[in-house]
């Protein structure tokens, strides 16, 4: 039975390639709200300053620094694969021991980034996180900006921002859920892959020793 691997090592790269788009679309959002959050959180009111004591934001550190390292890692990885020199199709084995080992890193990272911050937001009303805060407070009362400009609440003075900030912060965390479980499904068909390449190798020896191919055909 011949098996094409060439199917599989497109999935890998689609699949790859999808984790990285989704980390860049993380920490851009992550990033974001926890910039806002350390310009806003002492001087606007609806952050309640005289009381930071009340916020955890180590879940949204979490996730920016989870989204860095698997951009880094994965990103490394389908760079590697596509550069000509290193001729990892053809090193099957080296190549699924480095597509494991930038995975499994970030598949464990992933794992306890999302379960550590789904915690953290379930300690709330006690100890809000950014996602809590501002899902709860994004609709509570919001302040009205069509005044003139003299008497307009200045910006970043407000609760204007919150339902954005809201939208995303769920979306950095399930979207961290979906890495997770791209990565999990990475590593499945990087072993897949590696299996399919060794058996295509087998079975080319198989027919080179036999005389139906040439020795020097891929």
């Amino acid at each position: 039975m011949k098996i094409n691997p060439a199917p599989f090592h497109l999935a890998q790269a689609v699949i790859t390639g999808l984790v990285v788009v989704l980390s860049i679309a993380i920490l851009g959002t992550s990033a974001w709200t926890l910039d806002v959050f350390n310009k806003q959180h002492l001087s606007n009111p609806w952050w309640v300053p005289m009381w930071p004591q009340h916020f955890d934001v180590q879940g949204t550190k979490a996730l920016v620094a989870s989204a860095v390292v698997t951009l880094v890692l994965c990103g490394a990885f389908l760079i590697a694969s596509f550069v000509p020199q290193l001729a990892l199709r053809q090193k099957y084995t080296l190549r699924a021991l480095l597509s494991l080992a930038t995975l499994l890193p970030t598949f464990l990272l992933t794992l306890i980034t999302t379960v550590w911050a789904h915690i953290l937001n379930g300690n709330a009303p006690d100890v809000d996180t950014i996602q809590t805060w501002t899902c709860r407070m994004a609709n509570s009362h919001p302040v009205e900006q069509d005044l003139p400009s003299k008497i307009a609440v200045p910006a970043g003075m407000g609760n204007g921002d919150f339902k954005t900030l809201c939208q995303s912060s769920k979306f950095a965390l399930w979207g961290t859920l979906i890495v997770f479980l791209l990565v999990g499904a990475s590593m499945g068909v990087t072993i897949v892959t590696w299996i399919a390449d060794k058996w295509a190798a087998r079975q080319h020896r198989k027919e080179v020793e036999m005389g139906n191919i040439p020795a020097n055909l891929p």
